[in-house]
């Protein structure tokens, strides 16, 4: 499916792309604490339009967020409110017992009823509780504000296996209203983990609204190559076209599909043709520089049942949501960094060539195996003790500000780097 239908649209004459992954409070906690790690980085003023003069941070630079299950809490959040995520989403949200709650509401008797219904699942009732807590009804149009970064929630397609991106070209194709569809749905299938959650199913009306099909899908398909990314990509959009095909999405947790969340971007520059063709748009800017930012929160896992003993579901699910998740992570990012330099040699004949920066955000960089050791026992559950929860904060920062691409690009933009936190 395309990413998003606003385009890339940077704050200056650099792009910022943000990713925050799956992982639970964990992630969210990681993620807030990039957010607070960048926005304690002061830049010279005067680049963005409107805003010319005015003081400004690595935060107002952020161009796209996309996120992933635990990181679309923080990143859902940050797009509604700004920066009043820095006054109560630490209590409303990080440092509250989320999983008890939802597994008490769950267990409820006076629940029983609705979660009988073959209309109404766990997810449905963790949407709810989501609104109750953060988000208040809010819709996906309420996160479109001026100044602010474009937030991209994904989500998967179970049936198809492929991403899905709630953006308003997305939502075009099926025929749905994007202006009314709420933040909290599209969290809790972001983060709606098989099994424990149930999907949430979303409804395709695709085909009632005269929309025309893609040109990009038409082309691709007329001259089927299975070896095509795009080609593949056709499918799936030529798929969800059809509502008779396809009258139902049923959507799980994004990092069953992605947990990185960079394959959005990646596929959007290549359904536009290339980079190029992609910022052709905002070249009047003097756009210079590309950076991303992925915000990793991988666990480590290892299999706990003796030689020879057939590993329980408990493990298998463990398994499922490390060691699987950690592989896939890896060749996300090989596949990033193999698309840099194609962009890199596509864009070779420019005068000014761009300049690319890939921040990876893992604990494995951390040079001490006990620290190391530590992040990575955190659980990636809904339920972190306030210790926790703070370490996740301030070590974001100690794994960004050491990042070499990270110090390339603040020095690039002519800010500096605070002190490292002790």
């Amino acid at each position: 499916m395309q990413s998003p239908e606003r385009g890339l649209e940077p704050a200056g004459s650099q792009l910022l792309i943000v990713a925050f992954s799956g992982g639970g409070t964990r992630a969210a906690s990681l993620a807030y604490g990039t957010l607070e790690a960048l926005r304690r980085i002061e830049l010279p003023g005067g680049a963005v339009p409107g805003l010319e003069g005015l003081p400004r941070t690595m935060l107002d630079e952020i161009s796209v967020i996309v996120s992933v299950s635990g990181g679309s809490f923080t990143a859902a959040y940050y797009g509604l409110y700004g920066k009043r995520i820095f006054d109560d989403y630490r209590e409303k949200f990080l440092t509250r017992d989320v999983q008890g709650d939802l597994t008490r509401r769950i267990l409820n008797p006076l629940y029983g009823p609705r979660l009988a219904s073959p209309r109404f699942g766990r997810s449905d009732l963790a949407q709810e509780y989501y609104d109750e807590i953060l988000f208040k009804e809010a819709t996906l149009a309420g996160m479109e504000r001026k100044n602010s970064p474009q937030v991209v929630i994904l989500a998967t397609d179970m049936v198809d296996g492929v991403v899905f991106p709630f953006t308003r070209d997305v939502f075009r194709l099926i025929c749905s209203d994007f202006t009314k569809f709420p933040v909290s749905r599209a969290v809790a299938a972001s983060s709606a983990l098989p099994g424990p959650l149930s999907p949430v199913v979303i409804r395709n009306y695709a085909g009632s609204c005269g929309l025309e099909k893609p040109d990009w899908v038409t082309k691709a398909l007329e001259k089927p190559d299975p070896t095509s990314r795009i080609f593949q990509m056709a499918k799936i959009v030529d798929t969800l076209l059809d509502e008779r095909q396809k009258p139902y999405f049923y959507l799980v947790d994004g990092g069953v599909s992605d947990n990185l969340g960079v394959r959005a971007i990646i596929d959007r520059i290549m359904i536009k043709g290339g980079l190029r063709e992609t910022l052709e748009n905002i070249e009047s800017r003097g756009i210079r520089r590309i950076a991303f930012i992925l915000v990793d929160a991988e666990t480590s896992s290892k299999p706990s049942w003796s030689l020879g003993d057939i590993p329980g579901l408990g493990t298998v699910m463990d398994l499922s949501s490390t060691v699987m998740v950690n592989k896939y992570n890896f060749e996300m990012l090989d596949l990033l960094r193999r698309s840099v330099k194609d962009w890199q040699t596509e864009d070779a004949a420019r005068r000014k060539p761009l300049d690319f920066y890939i921040v990876h955000i893992t604990f494995d960089f951390l040079p001490e195996k006990k620290e190391r050791d530590y992040f990575h026992s955190i659980p990636t559950t809904f339920s972190l003790s306030t210790e926790q929860v703070d370490r996740l904060r301030e070590v974001a920062a100690k794994l960004l500000w050491a990042s070499p691409d990270f110090q390339r690009f603040v020095v690039d933009m002519g800010g500096k780097i605070p002190e490292p936190p002790q």
